[in-house]
């Protein structure tokens, strides 16, 4: 497995942390998706990783939390240099090894359930979001007679880093758990499991589609 990150000493230490846990064999790369030079540094991680069997894009920002007219061009080109651009290039290398290889491979984009439901003061997250489900749909059709699956799964809640000051908010966090049915944040290894369903053989007539794990909040 080869997974990367905005610094390599991060990725590093999480690739071994990772090959500690679990026996396998990881490798850790430094790779910013939002600088200038993001292509040739996923050229040369898929370079150097050979022949992988699926990509799974789950970079993502969250760093405005504000009402539309308190959104700067700033922003917005933040969140969609990382949310929209970035799985679409990392999308687009990948796709472009596998159909030079001719060999099949699968994609797994990690969108949200914000781009189905309206989120106060999360407009552009959510926006970016959508055009993600958007993404998966349109490359999924694309590539389908060439063996390349394409897929996306969309959270709910999740107790992560990104969301731990909802967390720490405990009337915001009853609020927001109030709207799930299951009642609480997902884990990450809830989300990780159908995001490797989704890569697996298992379903390999599984494209275009978008998989809310939300605790039923979209439902309800």
């Amino acid at each position: 497995m080869h997974l990367t990150a905005r610094s390599a000493q991060s990725a590093a230490q999480t690739a071994a942390a990772l090959a500690a846990e679990h026996g396998a064999e990881v490798t850790g790369h430094g790779l910013d998706i939002a600088a200038a030079d993001a292509t040739a540094r996923l050229d040369g991680v898929l370079d150097a990783a050979g022949g992988l069997d699926a990509l799974v894009y789950n970079a993502g920002v969250s760093p405005v939390y504000a009402r539309p007219e308190k959104i700067t061009d700033e922003d917005f080109d933040a969140i969609a240099r990382v949310n929209l651009r970035g799985p679409f290039l990392a999308a687009r290398a990948f796709g472009a090894r596998c159909l030079r290889e001719q060999r099949p491979g699968a994609i797994v984009f990690i969108a949200s359930v914000a781009s189905l439901i309206g989120t106060p003061r999360l407009s552009v997250y959510a926006a970016t979001k959508a055009g993600v489900a958007g993404l998966t749909r349109g490359l999924a059709v694309d590539w389908a007679q060439d063996g390349i699956r394409v897929n996306a799964v969309a959270p709910g809640w999740v107790a992560t880093d990104m969301t731990q000051g909802l967390q720490d908010n405990p009337r915001l966090h009853d609020r927001l758990t109030a709207r799930v049915p299951m009642g609480r944040f997902a884990q990450p290894d809830e989300i990780a499991d159908v995001a490797l369903f989704l890569a697996s053989d298992s379903a390999r007539y599984v494209t275009g589609s978008v998989y809310s794990v939300d605790g039923g909040l979209v439902a309800g």
